[in-house]
């Protein structure tokens, strides 16, 4: 007969089996930095970006070859019959010489530039977040882990304690069951908790292609340890330097450029032109060779529909820019507040731990003095327990809003 594994030993060895599969990764000192150049190098999201960023340069060469010559080669055979030797051959080189649109073309170089530089930090700022991310779950759930341990160590000393007193006779089932259902409780919240912590690690290593090692993670060099002392010039910075704005603005005066080149259609253009042919027939051939200079003046209706459509595309990027800075005006200013609150939480929370401290051990003592209830005791586990994961919660959400602060102005890091 065929069994499976299930219940609490099953899920120890689904446990310890995910364990040994990341003990094959190669293991590293996992500060924030190191996991973050390693994630530079694995992590398939951040490199499919660089590859857009690569797109760029190509438009950048692209626009700088405006003005180069261009060459064609043609061949054709007007008579296929047999014996026939009705072949043309012709080479032609092109030089432009005046054209304003091309003379536009070179304009986007600096633009095209500035969006691929743009658009490689905005990828570093992306990675630097979702990792951090991941590495703060590791971190809430190990502290969690630990704190709900500490919980449990407490409350089977208690329930050991009342089983004792209930076997002299000095205690009541009611206390035994009360730290049993409490002990279960906590029991299963560590169960939930390491599930939490394998799904982080997992997407640690997925992310560095590092195995992840909880008790070395570590994000205390994410950021900087203090915030821009003053927020008004903040605020005013970022609204000009960041990210989606520099991208917004170059976009801009992309589509500004772009509108100029299709008033550029209607004007003329100046082209030097060499050519050679050769046309071989049945009775006689040529050869023709001809220099000179071709001028190029378009007309059409279809260069007048596509000025006004630019005119409402530059139209939709001037606002595209007036938005990109509205929301990093507005982010700056919620990260600055986040920050200056979370200071004033964080000295808080400290002060809870300890008083948890202090109130968990009074309440044990009166507890056993015959003072104070069994149920005192363990609200006071618990009370400590939540303060304690409260404090960590709030380290880390202090740690990554410093770091917001620094992708949106890399200047605060300086």
């Amino acid at each position: 007969m065929h069994h499976t594994a299930s219940g609490p030993r099953g899920r120890t060895l689904a446990w310890l089996a995910s364990v040994l599969l990341l003990s094959s990764l190669p293991v590293a000192s996992q500060t924030f930095k190191e996991a973050l150049v390693a994630a530079e190098r694995a992590d398939a999201q951040f490199n499919v970006a660089l590859a857009g960023v690569a797109n760029r340069r190509v438009q950048v060469q692209e626009a700088k070859a405006a003005f180069y010559p261009s060459a064609t080669v043609s061949y054709s055979r007007a008579d296929l019959t047999a014996g026939s030797n009705g072949a043309s051959y012709a080479a032609t080189i092109t030089q432009p010489l005046l054209s304003y649109d091309r003379y536009l073309t070179l304009q986007q170089v600096d633009p095209i530039a500035a969006l691929e530089v743009a658009e490689e930090r905005q990828a570093r700022n992306d990675l630097a977040l979702r990792l951090f991310r991941v590495m703060a779950d590791i971190i809430r759930n190990r502290e969690a882990i630990r704190s709900i341990s500490i919980q449990i160590d407490g409350l089977e000393t208690q329930l050991k304690r009342a089983q004792r007193m209930r076997e002299l006779g000095q205690g009541t089932i009611t206390e035994v069951s009360d730290y049993e259902v409490r002990l279960a409780v906590a029991q299963a919240n560590r169960v939930s908790q390491r599930s939490n912590l394998d799904a982080a690690l997992r997407n640690f290593t997925l992310i560095t292609g590092l195995q992840g090692q909880p008790e070395r993670i570590s994000v205390a060099d994410a950021a900087p340890q203090a915030r821009p002392s003053d927020e008004g010039s903040f605020v005013t910075r970022v609204r000009e330097t960041a990210t989606p704005v520099v991208s917004a603005r170059q976009n801009l005066r992309l589509q500004e450029i772009s509108g100029k080149r299709l008033r550029a259609e209607f004007l003329p253009s100046v082209v030097a032109v060499a050519s050679r042919g050769r046309t071989a027939g049945s009775t006689s051939s040529y050869t023709d060779t001809r220099v000179g200079i071709v001028f190029n003046a378009p007309l059409g209706a279809g260069q007048w529909f596509n000025a006004q459509r630019a005119a409402t595309d530059l139209l939709r990027a001037q606002e595209s820019l007036r938005l990109a800075q509205d929301n990093a005006a507005n982010e700056a200013q919620r990260v600055w507040k986040s920050s200056e609150s979370l200071d004033t939480e964080l000295q808080i929370r400290r002060r809870a731990v300890e008083a948890a401290k202090l109130a968990l051990e009074g309440n044990i003592k009166s507890y056993q003095g015959g003072v104070k209830s069994n149920i005192d005791v363990v609200t006071s586990y618990q009370n400590l327990a939540d303060a304690e994961t409260a404090l960590v919660n709030s380290e880390v959400a202090r740690t990554e809003t410093l770091l917001t602060i620094r992708l949106l102005d890399p200047e605060t890091a300086r």
